[in-house]
């Protein structure tokens, strides 16, 4: 079986067609790793894309959570929390109710999904391997997927040791059985790795292995509805810059 692991889409949807009609006939089920919306202009959109998927699990990210008023917006910066704001003003019941089903963690057999990690699932950002222990130290199974910091990367733990991995597109991460696994699948709508194309993962089950992809889309069609939606300019600014 392979599955089409992502996250972060935050209400991109030119982003999320592009993902899927890249993974459509590749795998067999999805994975969302969280924040469907959130600074994007098209929040309904991909909430009514994802939940007509068949074969999908999702998880809360932490924007999915911010809208529905369950995060402190403090912890948001001007640009994010106007994004919230705005967002909570246009989103449907239809979407509100989607959002609020949305669990804060998800199990397969051989993973773990959450958004941020197994310590605190909305809010950690793990960008080092000190960052994963003790999110390893809970983890039940051989892998752990999760989205946040917008930015690919993998950590694989050995015993009480974790070493960091570069996740380079097409490359694919061996998956070792007696190891344990923190894999990030960078972000669909709002990539921060220097690389504006969107990301997903394709995650082989049998072979044992993920790999990295890298998804062209329209990037000036979504500036320009972020720009006319209102919101935040730099939101749409950084989307050609992958930061």
């Amino acid at each position: 079986m392979k599955i089409g692991i992502f996250s972060d889409i935050h209400a991109n949807l030119p982003a999320l067609e592009a993902v899927l009609d890249f993974l459509r006939d590749k795998v067999e089920k999805y994975v969302c790793c969280g924040d469907i919306v959130g600074y994007g202009p098209h929040p309904n959109e991909c909430v009514k894309k994802i939940s007509s998927l068949d074969d999908i699990v999702c998880v809360a990210g932490n924007h999915d959570w911010a809208v529905l008023g369950l995060e402190d917006l403090t912890k948001f910066n001007d640009d994010a929390r106007d994004a919230v704001k705005w967002t909570k003003a246009h989103l449907t019941p239809e979407s509100s109710s989607f959002l609020m089903g949305l669990d804060y963690k998800i199990a397969g057999p051989d993973f773990i999904a959450v958004h941020g990690s197994l310590t605190d699932p909305l809010d950690q950002y793990v960008k080092t391997a000190e960052d994963y222990i003790p999110s390893m130290k809970k983890q039940d199974r051989n892998i752990l997927f999760v989205g946040h910091s917008h930015q690919p990367l993998y950590f694989r733990g050995t015993g009480g040791s974790v070493d960091f991995g570069a996740f380079i597109p097409l490359k694919p991460v061996e998956i070792i059985r007696n190891s344990k696994y923190l894999i990030n699948v960078g972000s669909v709508g709002q990539p921060r790795d220097g690389n504006p194309k969107a990301a997903c993962v394709i995650y082989d089950v049998a072979e044992g292995s993920a790999v990295l992809h890298r998804v062209e889309y329209d990037v000036p069609s979504v500036q320009k509805a972020i720009l006319d939606a209102g919101l935040p300019a730099a939101l749409g600014e950084r989307l050609g810059k992958g930061a």
